[in-house]
């Protein structure tokens, strides 16, 4: 349970599967009961080098259960809300004691394929604890100081004449003499880059083969197991919120699905919508394209289910004139004056003069920008953010699909012949779930079934009937034609949206 809060029966905590490393992955459960109901589920720290996914998730957790206990309750009567904070328990647990973070669980891998592991680590040169970013004087380099920010090193631009002065590398030595540096160190898999979709092959931290570890099946395998599940946000590496899903008529159309359908883009563009009205005061989000193999675009083209990602932070410089957050449109620049800003300690160091066996003849110096920060800031920064993502929770499960039956309409025609009709109206802003899902085979699609007392008999419409999703805010009316008397139970609709027994007697 989680602790310090009055929780009143709504919270169950369950784990879903192992880690390579033997370690538990924990799902909480915030729902009434343990009857089966339309589901958003949240998942963090899946890439390790994303630990304020985890504490997003935590905190979040925390701030849905200090709601007032009837808008909580209110929330969950229809739907369920459930939490993965950690999907990467082996990256968490090995980073945690360690300022080096790496993105893998606790696999051991040949990244650099040389028949050799972990046999090239990032190496801390000025013994201060971090691994940041080393620049050698070279006349070859194409690096030079910003011209604001001197501990910072960024690309000449030749185009205006400037002439680099520095190589950059990451902080360590070539152990191996390969010509490259730290590419090589106890990083284990991705579970980010071993998921289904579009999977990475023989590249660095993907796995032997799409879902080889034991967290990406164990994840898969709880969507599987949970067909109400219909939505997924993923506190991640990648941003699909900011800039909503666009639909390509010909890659949504070929064999292998690579675009969001036409209808299913709308739905992106209007969750997009909300979320970016919600979290304007953060400023304007960094853009994070996803990478192949991730989960966010697994959930959607594999398992059939709304799919959003946002890295719930990003660096924002507020404009002390508006009093409001505003970014460039470069993620760099507005990184480096956030720091500046805020005066974050530890995120852009000052330049250390060392020895390099590898360079014994030029000036070879540690320092520069700590990547860590970029996706990580101190906890006090993620609070406000957080907040804002528990308002964009609430309103996703708000907006999903929800389904409201009138009672059926049973016509005599004569003759113990009965026409009876069934009108139902999803009034979720979402369909009850994606148009993709249809072609999904194992994504249970809604359905009518309509059971018949022995005397009785179909003289039109079937025993189960299948439908493609029903839109949000539309109706749909089902009819069948019956003959003899008694009793018939009709069941209708899908785990995604809600299903109802209904009783009707003729």
């Amino acid at each position: 349970m989680v602790k310090g809060f009055n929780t009143m029966g709504l919270v169950s905590n369950d784990v879903i599967g192992k880690s390579y490393g033997n370690e538990g992955i924990p799902v909480i459960k915030l729902q009434l009961d343990n009857t089966a109901r339309p589901t958003l589920l949240v998942v963090a720290g899946i890439d390790g080098k994303h630990p304020a996914g985890t504490l997003s998730a935590l905190q979040l957790t925390k701030n849905l259960l200090t709601l007032p206990a009837d808008s909580l309750r209110s929330i969950l009567q229809h739907k369920s809300i459930w939490i993965l904070p950690l999907a990467n328990p082996d990256a968490y647990k090995r980073n945690s004691a360690s300022q080096n973070w790496i993105s893998g669980n606790a696999r051991q891998i040949d990244n650099d394929r040389d028949g050799r592991i972990d046999e090239d680590s990032p190496k801390d040169l000025n013994g201060d604890g971090v691994i940041a970013q080393m620049r050698i004087q070279s006349a070859v380099g194409d690096y030079t100081l910003h011209k604001t920010h001197s501990d910072i090193l960024v690309q000449a631009d030749r185009s205006r004449g400037q002439i680099g002065s520095y190589l950059i590398l990451p902080e360590g030595e070539d152990q191996d003499f390969d010509g490259k540096y730290g590419e090589d160190g106890a990083s284990g898999v991705n579970i980010d880059r071993n998921f289904t979709f579009d999977y990475p092959a023989f590249m660095p931290e993907s796995g032997d083969y799409a879902a080889s570890e034991p967290e990406t099946r164990a994840l898969i395998d709880f969507v599987f197991e949970n067909p109400q599940i219909a939505s997924v946000i993923h506190f991640g590496l990648n941003n699909n919120l900011s800039e909503p899903e666009k639909s390509d008529g010909r890659s949504s159309n070929q064999r292998i699905v690579k675009s969001w359908s036409a209808s299913d883009a709308e739905v992106s563009k209007y969750i997009s919508s909300i979320y970016k009205d919600i979290t304007k005061s953060l400023g304007e989000a960094t853009k994070m394209p996803a990478q192949s193999g991730n989960f966010t675009n697994t959930a959607y083209y594999h398992l059939g289910k709304f799919s959003f990602a946002t890295p719930v932070w990003w660096p924002s410089v507020v404009d002390s004139a508006k009093n409001v957050a505003k970014a460039s449109g470069d993620a760099n620049e507005t990184f480096y004056s956030w720091v500046k800003q805020n005066n974050v300690q530890g995120a852009i160091l000052p330049w250390q003069k060392v020895n390099h066996p590898n360079f014994p003849n030029q000036q070879v110096e540690v320092g520069g920008v700590v990547e860590a920060f970029k996706n990580n800031p101190p906890v006090e920064y993620l609070e406000p953010a957080v907040k804002l993502h528990t308002d964009f929770v609430v309103k996703v499960v708000e907006n999903m699909a929800k389904l409201v039956f009138d009672a059926p309409k049973v016509t005599a025609l004569g003759n113990d012949i009965y026409r009876v009709e069934l009108s139902v109206m999803n009034v979720g802003m979402m369909p009850t779930y994606p148009e993709l899902a249809d072609r999904i085979r194992y994504v249970s699609r809604f359905k009518t079934v309509c059971d018949l007392a022995g005397n009785q008999q179909f003289l039109s419409g079937k025993r189960l009937q299948l439908y493609p999703s029903l839109a949000g805010a539309a109706s749909q009316t089902f009819s069948w034609l019956i003959k003899g008397k008694g009793t018939v139970k009709i069941k209708a609709g899908c785990p995604t949206s809600g299903e109802q027994m209904l009783e009707v007697k003729l």
